[in-house]
């Protein structure tokens, strides 16, 4: 029974969409859509910690492996137990309460009275335990499965190579530093607008075409039919279809497609629109969600007069070049990320599968007093190279910046996450210890150290300034109480106190500060440290 694994708690404040602000804590609600999560919270509220399980009145169950905040109706309840030894057997666990989504609904809601007593599959030893080893072998099985298909579909693809060219870097550093023309655009200006007709979605027959209706799950499509006779089959290269009514939704497909009930058809006044382009005005139109939230609300009687911000030329006229070059570089700094996951992923199941040969006892087993069995596993991974450079090797003007008697830091944080913790503790980490990229080597080094220029993976045009004030080792279960992102971190770090700098930066990504460290330091580019001294 899934109530002998866990207790079931519910927030204690009533929170609601307007309390979202983009700070805080996550807000996880009811809803398949992004897992449940609405987003970020600051309002006072109980904090429910990263290991648990959420599951819905409607059985849809995720495992957090972040802490997070829930409203205080009993829609969503969350789960902590001893089972919960870590990430792995979290994921195993919330994937076979899966069933419980066909279970529950909206005319039958699911309360922890009732949930509780429902069953759970799971694995068991000789001895009647849950199999916690078989439990983890399993998921980084199936991990390391998919992740093999996905680097097959990416080399098929033609994303072997993720180098941005000149245009795609241009286009990143335009768009990401503002510097770019904007028009407003009415929709009608742009768009011929056609809305659907009424369909009886469970009457049409199932085929091969893509029906588009108001929902946000499988890309707006609600199921596939047969040709519709009468109704037109939309052209996918000159048209976005948008669901409006419960969700504001425009969508880019890639095959013809039908429109349901009321959901609109955008078609391109000037003709077909590539891929990357068509993603572009997705993203300029779903910006404008912001203006239904309520579900009540629709845009069909203002469709036509709502408007959005174009990038032109210095002509005048729209720049599609920018909106290909802008949307190709972003996919390919997203697959560049995802092989970089890959890589690793590649990484820790080898280790894993070596670890075993060399050592069976590779997992440390602790049987407690409740017999559940406490699986602790440390992968590993070899850490990257941290770099050191000469002033020498830049710019007379970048010397001058920072005056070149000085010793700098260059660090890469990998998301938002990251960078929360950074400014919530003033604290920067570099990794020390024995391990390959250890700073043992670099301690003379810190002392000597006086400024830390931060800049998030990817985007080397945000960067932030930190004056480094002091410094000191700190071990993992330091930061781990620390609520450090990673949630399995090394051994060791040497952990650089800050104090924020209000300093305008805009020069140092016009003279392209990090691209320039990238080239002298190749490893740079995996967002590795480096240190540049006189």
């Amino acid at each position: 029974m899934i109530g002998s694994l866990f207790n079931a708690q519910t927030g204690d404040v009533d929170l609601q969409q307007k309390d979202i602000n983009g700070r805080g804590e996550y807000f996880v609600n009811s809803g398949v859509q992004n897992c449940g999560i609405k987003g970020r919270t600051d309002r006072v509220a109980k904090i429910f910690p990263a290991n648990t399980i959420t599951i819905d009145f409607l059985g849809n169950a995720y495992y957090r492996p972040f802490a997070y905040k829930m409203a205080t109706h009993n829609h969503v309840f969350s789960l902590n137990g001893d089972v919960l030894k870590n990430e792995l057997v979290g994921l195993y666990i919330s994937a076979q309460m899966s069933y419980l989504s066909k279970v529950y609904s909206f005319n039958n809601m699911g309360t922890w009275s009732r949930i509780k007593e429902q069953e759970i599959c799971l694995p068991v030893t000789k001895e009647g335990n849950i199999d916690l080893i078989f439990i983890e072998e399993r998921v980084r099985e199936l991990e390391e499965e998919r992740v093999r298909e996905l680097e097959a579909y990416l080399h098929n693809a033609g994303f072997k190579d993720c180098t941005l060219s000149k245009e795609e870097q241009s286009a990143i550093l335009k768009i990401r530093s503002g510097n770019i023309k904007y028009v407003q655009y009415k929709i009608d200006r742009l768009f011929e607008i056609a809305t659907g007709r009424d369909i009886i979605i469970g009457r049409i027959k199932e085929g091969v075409n893509p029906l588009i209706s108001h929902q946000h799950d499988n890309n707006g499509i609600t199921k596939r039919v047969k040709r519709i006779d009468n109704r037109r089959l939309f052209n996918y290269k000159t048209t976005l279809p948008l669901a409006d009514r419960g969700v504001f939704l425009a969508t880019t497909q890639a095959e013809n497609f039908h429109i349901g009930t009321r959901v609109k058809a955008l078609t391109f006044k000037d003709g077909e629109k590539t891929e990357s382009v068509r993603l572009f005005f997705v993203t300029l139109i779903n910006r404008l969600q912001i203006l239904f939230v309520d579900y009540l609300t629709n845009a069909t009687d203002n469709l036509p007069n709502l408007q959005i911000a174009v990038p032109v030329n210095t002509d005048g006229n729209i720049d599609y070049s920018l909106m290909e070059n802008y949307i190709n570089a972003v996919k390919k700094e997203c697959i560049g990320t995802l092989k970089q996951e890959i890589e690793r992923e590649h990484s820790v199941h080898g280790k894993v599968i070596a670890n075993k040969k060399e050592n069976p006892n590779a997992y440390i087993i602790d049987k407690t007093a409740n017999n559940h069995v406490d699986i602790e596993y440390e992968p590993q991974i070899a850490a990257e190279p941290f770099g050191r450079c000469k002033w020498e090797g830049f710019d007379q003007s970048i010397r001058d910046f920072f005056g070149c008697d000085q010793t700098i830091l260059v660090g890469c944080y990998k998301g938002k996450k990251y960078r929360e913790w950074i400014d919530a503790h003033h604290l920067y980490n570099v990794r020390m210890g024995k391990t390959k990229g250890s700073m043992e080597a670099n301690r003379e080094l810190f002392d000597n150290t006086s400024l830390l220029v931060l800049y998030e993976m990817g985007k080397p045009d945000k960067l932030s300034a930190y004056k480094i004030v002091g410094h000191q080792e700190i071990n993992k279960e330091e930061l781990i109480e620390m609520g450090y992102p990673n949630k399995k971190p090394r051994k060791s770090y040497m952990s650089f106190s800050l104090e924020p700098l209000d300093m305008d930066l805009t020069f140092l990504v016009e003279h392209h500060l990090i691209e320039r460290i990238i080239e002298l330091d190749a490893d740079h580019a995996k967002g590795t440290p480096i240190f540049i001294e006189p």
